[in-house]
């Protein structure tokens, strides 16, 4: 399999700006770039930061791949339909990384309203299958959302347990797995399972979220959620 293009579409699990900002006060004078979110080391691996994954790149592994990427902090399944958009019709072979579906779940935290699990997992559905019409030779690896409580339904500021909220989430990361099962171009990208305990129950060297802000990666839950994706991407043994 090789890809002349990669896209990347969702929301503040792949993008820059929170891994930067960690790396800039955690690993001073390390980092080669600011280019740290997941997204960008899945591209371009910063070699001094994260010595492990050199040569293991998109750029190092497909000559030439082209790079749009289309994130955004607090995109939403409505953002991600708008984000799509924007990828032009290609046959040409693309790998698509796709996080969303956390901030429409945080938008409902407290929420007294009905199940929004089914319209969620609705607009996700209908934006990769756009995703799809447009670029045919698509792989696109459809990610878990993580939960940075480790399974406790507790968030910093938030009263009260969120057991409610975490069977919404319970229900949407059943829904990626079953629409990743549907066609042979979309594969799962566990990262929920692979951050597990790393969030609120680790101690803070072993975190990988933001110690401001649980909810969004420091620079070393980037770089893990760049390792899922390249597992993912490993043909099957």
């Amino acid at each position: 399999m090789t890809f002349t293009h990669y896209i990347a579409l969702g929301d503040s699990i792949s993008i820059d700006v929170y891994p930067a900002h960690d790396a800039q006060a955690r690993y001073a004078g390390q980092a080669t770039t600011d280019k740290l979110g997941a997204a960008s080391l899945l591209y371009k691996n910063d070699d001094r930061l994260w010595p492990e994954f050199k040569g293991r790149d998109l750029r190092s592994l497909y000559h030439g791949i082209v790079f749009d990427n289309y994130t955004s902090d607090g995109a939403t399944t409505e953002t991600l339909l708008r984000q799509v958009e924007r990828v032009s019709a290609s046959d040409q072979p693309t790998l698509v990384t796709v996080t969303i579906g956390g901030n429409d779940l945080l938008g409902v935290l407290g929420s007294r309203g009905a199940n929004p699990v089914p319209a969620i997992a609705g607009r996700m559905r209908t934006a990769v299958t756009r995703v799809l019409e447009q670029r045919p030779r698509a792989t696109i690896l459809l990610s878990t959302v993580y939960d940075p409580s480790d399974g406790t339904h507790r968030l910093p500021g938030v009263g009260g347990g969120l057991e409610r909220e975490a069977e919404w989430l319970k229900q949407y990361q059943d829904e990626l797995r079953g629409f990743a099962s549907t066609d042979q171009r979309l594969r799962l990208a566990d990262i929920h399972q692979h951050f597990l305990g790393h969030g609120l129950t680790a101690a803070e060297r072993d975190r990988w979220y933001l110690q401001e802000s649980i909810i969004e990666p420091n620079a070393r839950g980037a770089s893990e959620v760049r390792r899922v994706w390249l597992e993912t991407l490993r043909p099957p043994v």
